[in-house]
């Protein structure tokens, strides 16, 4: 609940930023509009700190309040004053800021207007029936969605389709996006130490890239990440551009060793020697018009040129472990994260994970420990897209202390904190990254579950071949299905995203494939296999129909009960409002024929066989659509 009423709140905070006002600006007035909605006449900072949370769900720290009271509303408005700690209203009372409410009256109405469409989509598309019950977690996870808390919790896939399918309908896209805008303002405002220093970025970080980022930098996983990338380095270039380099770019070690693994592969591919995970996006824009060994060599080559005409070095340090005190990797946390998978049901993949420890040491010891710092003074992180980096940097077992920067974090982050730092401006003649864009992350997060789900069973059916549980024609089969599954992000659109999710939503894929590859070559041989591949054609047809007409009865209903809830509603409000009005001369007859005549006239009006026929005709329609 709170961040739902966060989303709101960081609109508001948006739309006061866009005026011309200073950040201070902004946090006053939300200032004055929390003491006038809660009433509060007198306060110390503390309570004023706890009042934008209770109001509006901001967490800004106390010392950013304490400066806007005392040098807007108190020096430069004259509105408060200060004794002993305890801040007055000068004046006898402070206006209602008429506009500022009606403003996030209006958001609000808006979003709760999305939330009941996300609602009806979700029920609609989701494989198994939603209950009621559950409404409220899928606004949570909406709202979590919307503020980069969660990509992979309930719904998510349902979720990223439902902004993907619905990105083009008027306002739509800008809601959500004024959300994101509004979110990355308040964001910076709390975790920056001091808002004078806006405009400038004054300390040294470097960043490590993940293997992952290193292909995006060549463009080898598609426009979009390549779009995105693009923009994070133009945001390093502003800041270096000053002469001193503030933000280095570098890559450990690790990550080279798996561009040549990845490279090395490719060419055994190509060669013949392995297949190709579909699932592999790089691999496939690395492959594709490649003839020979030569031409993947000089893919390579590209790559490293890349890297060096951008400045992103290796990182030529290798001396990492002397200090046993900076070290995180070890058997212990090892076990300790191979425990907590099992009891999550999760699969644990040791030689990842232990990957991934090495690399934090690494960031670690490069912080001599000091991770409790602000992030502008950390120094150095890693850049890593991948949502398994994600979950050991905040892992407990891992990161000491909430307070403590992660060792990890992603592009969308990075680029928005320097975004947010460099003062660029939400208004509407400001550029905004890609990585603000709703659709960008929901085809980002889409893409990347569907490339999971591929790999998977493509790691799938290679087990299944080796044990010889399916044929090897079955296995080319269904790989080759799967490669026209695998997407790169500006892949999926509204025309396709409903055949994506429904790869998702399809548990039974791989056994659907072989049925129907093995029916395909028996086709081949005779009438009797064309027909039975027929009959599952028409019974997958069957089903979709039986499920639609289910749909159909079940809104049918759902509607006549809104209507006579809303029968139920008039009646009662007549009744109230005639009893409200009557005079102690009108006796208990005169009032009961009043309200008779009333739902008479209603009732005439009304035309109830009207509103039947129109039920009955939208369910009639949506049966005859899915019997064609």
């Amino acid at each position: 609940m709170q961040e739902n009423k966060l989303l709101a709140s960081v609109v508001l905070f948006r739309e006061l930023y866009d005026e011309g006002r200073d950040i201070y600006d902004v946090i006053g007035a939300l200032i004055k509009a929390a003491i006038t909605f809660e009433k509060k006449w007198a306060f110390n900072t503390t309570e004023a700190t706890q009042l934008l949370e209770t109001t509006f769900g901001f967490s800004i720290p106390e010392a950013v309040v304490r400066t806007t009271l005392r040098n807007r509303l108190k020096n430069k408005e004259n509105i408060l004053s200060l004794d002993n700690g305890v801040y007055s209203l000068a004046a006898n009372s402070l206006e209602e800021p008429a506009e500022l409410t009606a403003e996030l009256k209006k958001v609000q109405e808006n979003q709760s207007g999305i939330f009941q469409d996300l609602i009806k989509y979700v029920t609609e598309h989701s494989a198994t029936p939603i209950k009621e019950v559950e409404y409220s977690e899928v606004i949570d996870s909406f709202s979590e969605y919307l503020l980069d808390n969660e990509t992979s919790g309930k719904c998510s896939n349902l979720i990223s389709s439902y902004i993907i399918d619905r990105q083009n309908h008027p306002g739509f896209k800008d809601a959500l996006n004024a959300i994101r805008e509004g979110f990355v303002l308040y964001n910076g405002v709390r975790y920056s130490p001091d808002l004078n220093d806006l405009g400038t970025w004054k300390n040294e970080l470097t960043i490590y890239l993940d293997t992952e980022h290193l292909f995006n930098a060549a463009g080898y996983n598609g426009q979009l990440f390549k779009q995105l990338f693009d923009e994070f380095f133009e945001l390093v270039k502003e800041i270096n551009g000053s002469g001193k380099k503030y933000i280095t770019l570098k890559y450990f070690q690790e990550c080279k060793d798996e561009v040549e693994k990845f490279f090395h592969v490719a060419e055994l591919i190509s060669g013949g020697k392995l297949s190709l995970n579909p699932a592999k996006t790089a691999m496939v824009e690395i492959l594709k018009d490649s003839q020979s060994r030569a031409d993947i060599l000089e893919k390579k080559a590209l790559l490293y040129s890349e890297l060096k005409k951008k400045r992103i070095k290796l990182e030529e340090q290798d001396n990492f472990h002397e200090d046993p005190q900076f070290v995180v990797e070890g058997q212990k946390v090892l076990d300790d994260l191979r425990e907590e998978a099992n009891k999550q049901g999760r699969p644990f993949d040791e030689d990842k994970c232990a990957h991934l420890l090495k690399l934090f040491t690494k960031i670690n010891c490069l912080r001599k420990g000091e991770n409790s710092k602000a992030f502008e003074e950390i120094g150095y992180i890693l850049m890593s897209g991948k949502s398994y980096t994600h979950y050991l940097a905040f892992n407990p077992s891992i990161r000491e202390s909430e307070r403590d920067i992660p060792f990890a974090t992603d592009l969308e982050f990075l680029t928005n904190r320097l975004w947010f730092k460099l003062k660029k401006g939400l208004g509407d003649d400001a550029y905004l990254p890609k990585s603000l864009d709703v659709v960008a992350k929901a085809q980002v997060v889409l893409s990347s579950q569907i490339n999971n789900s591929v790999s998977e069973k493509y790691d799938s059916i290679k087990q299944r071949l080796n044990k010889g549980k399916i044929t090897r024609q079955d296995a080319e089969y269904i790989h080759h299905e799967l490669r026209s599954k695998a997407a790169n992000p500006e892949d999926i659109t509204p025309e396709t995203v409903q055949d994506k999710l429904a790869f998702l939503s399809n548990d039974d894929y791989e056994v659907h494939l072989r049925e129907k590859s093995a029916l395909e070559r028996r086709a081949i041989e005779g009438d009797e296999a064309k027909e039975k591949l027929a009959q599952i054609e028409k019974d997958e047809s069957d089903k979709r129909r039986r499920k639609t007409i289910s749909k159909a009865k079940t809104e049918r209903v759902v509607s006549w009960v809104f209507f006579v809830a809303f029968i139920l509603c008039f009646i009662g409000l007549v009744i109230y409002f005639v009893y409200l009005l009557r005079i102690d001369s009108d006796s208990p007859l005169t009032v009961t024929g009043t309200i008779i005549s009333v739902l008479v006239s209603f009732f005439t009006i009304l035309n109830i066989k009207k509103v039947k026929s129109f039920f009955d005709g939208r369910y009639e329609k949506k049966v005859k659509d899915a019997s064609r």
